[in-house]
């Protein structure tokens, strides 16, 4: 509990010491490199460094593309400004035991324009020359979990990492020029818990007949839960209830050295599961720093998800981005999710729960109730079914004064393990009626 309260107060601390500054120290090249990749990324704010679940994490965080389970694939067309319009492909493997391996490719498209000459009296004339600009970028990737490598009972088992190297061009009518660049990312994501940690370096490299590529910093963090019980985590009903988390939100600071500019992203997404087949989901997103005015900082997405079967999924994302005076980018992809159990961050260690319960119990015994609890929390963590922690938070709260929330808790006990008569009596029994029938009452209420 305590370090979950850290990072919220991290996060509101990152939002209100962020001043947005633009010196323009530096010049930089091939900046299409900078534009966003993904619909659903897009209408979150482009704030994903700390989330990076899905095969977009090529662009966001390499080191995310360990998440994946199943092979992915999107598509991205972007009718981006002034008539200009972005193509973006990615594609990403995992391979048991080995990693995951991704590639992905962009290419703007700026249109053309008809040369024109002046003549002697200062008269513009019409040629039969076209001018035209447009760039590209081919990048491959690889991330992979450091536990798989150093085992599971490290601080860094949680971590991955990831590398990736891109192949730039740009020509624009009869100049062209291109670089290669490499892109180091690190994801930090605790089995047990909803947080999670991003950090990359992108665009480290050099370039060919242009100024230097726009190297950049990018900090994420990320936190899950369920949106209808927002504060449930940090209740202390949060040590014994774990509701589905359907809500996900980040905060992105991202860095550019060579400007020495900062912006700072942040944006949420929620999912509504109609039925086994359909999803809907919203996202809003807000860019600090933008030049363009305020109005241009916020990002709207929509999002529907078709689960085809167990292993297959689509998902059809549409994100719109306002630029101000320059007019609106609206952004759709289509990601397809095959061959593979569908991702989940889910893990179980009933040993290791066990384990955590008999440090809890030891506490109880000792009277050392709020100890306990974190004990007993982790130990459910590692293994939710398991009844003997419910009893024993149970018994922390009833020592503590808090009649209702043991008697939550003794419940669950009892539903994980309904062969417990001794329990089942001890709840049957009239010391428990008071709050049995303030909890129906209020069931009563909520269900009205």
């Amino acid at each position: 509990m305590k370090l979950k309260s850290t990072i919220f107060l991290i996060i509101i601390y990152l939002i209100l010491i962020s001043n947005i500054f633009s010196i323009g120290a530096g010049t930089t090249s091939v900046n299409f490199l900078k534009i966003s990749q993904g619909g659903r990324q897009a209408g979150m704010g482009e704030a994903f460094t700390g989330i990076a679940d899905d095969v977009n994490a090529i662009y966001y965080n390499i080191a995310g593309l360990s998440q994946l389970t199943r092979h992915q694939a999107c598509l991205m067309h972007s009718f981006w400004l002034l008539g200009v319009n972005y193509e973006y492909i990615a594609y990403a493997l995992p391979v048991i035991g080995f990693g995951t391996f991704a590639v992905y490719g962009t290419f703007l498209n700026a249109g053309e324009i008809t040369k024109t000459t002046e003549d002697s009296a200062g008269q513009y004339l019409l040629t039969s020359e076209i001018a035209k600009a447009s760039n590209w970028n081919f990048s491959v990737a690889y991330a992979k979990r450091i536990g798989e490598i150093i085992g599971e009972n490290s601080f860094f088992s949680d971590m991955s990492a990831g590398l990736k190297i891109n192949f730039i061009n740009e020509e624009i009518y009869t100049d062209s020029g291109g670089g290669f660049g490499t892109d180091i990312g690190f994801f930090y994501y605790p089995k047990y818990d909803t947080y999670s940690i991003g950090f990359v370096v992108q665009n480290a490299g050099f370039t060919n007949n242009r100024p230097e590529l726009p190297l950049t910093l990018r900090l994420g963090f990320a936190y899950r839960f369920a949106l209808e019980n927002i504060m449930l985590p940090f209740s202390e009903e949060g040590y014994f209830t774990f509701a589905e988390n359907n809500t996900v939100g980040d905060i992105d600071v991202i860095y550019y050295p060579t400007e020495q500019l900062t912006r700072v992203n942040v944006g949420a997404e929620k999912f509504w599961i109609l039925n086994k087949y359909h999803s809907v989901g919203v996202r809003l997103g807000y860019k600090f720093g933008t030049d363009l005015g305020w109005v241009s900082g916020f990002t709207l997405g929509l999002g529907y998800e078709l689960t085809a079967s167990k292993e297959l999924n689509f998902d059809l994302d549409y994100a719109l981005t306002p630029y101000g005076e320059l007019g609106i980018s609206h952004r759709i992809s289509l990601t397809g999710k095959f061959l593979g159990v569908a991702e989940k961050h889910e893990y179980e260690d009933k040993n290791l729960s066990v384990e955590y319960y008999k440090k809890g119990y030891e506490l109880l015994y000792q009277r050392k109730y709020q100890e306990a609890l974190v004990q007993f929390s982790e130990s459910l963590k590692r293994n939710k079914k398991y009844s003997p922690s419910y009893v024993g938070i149970g018994a922390c709260f009833l020592n503590l004064g808090k009649k209702e929330l043991a008697y939550k808790a003794y419940s669950k006990g009892l539903e994980y393990d309904p062969s417990n008569i001794k329990l089942k009596e001890f709840l049957d029994s009239s010391d428990w009626q008071e709050i049995k029938d303030k909890l129906n009452k209020n069931s009563e209420g909520t269900s009205k």
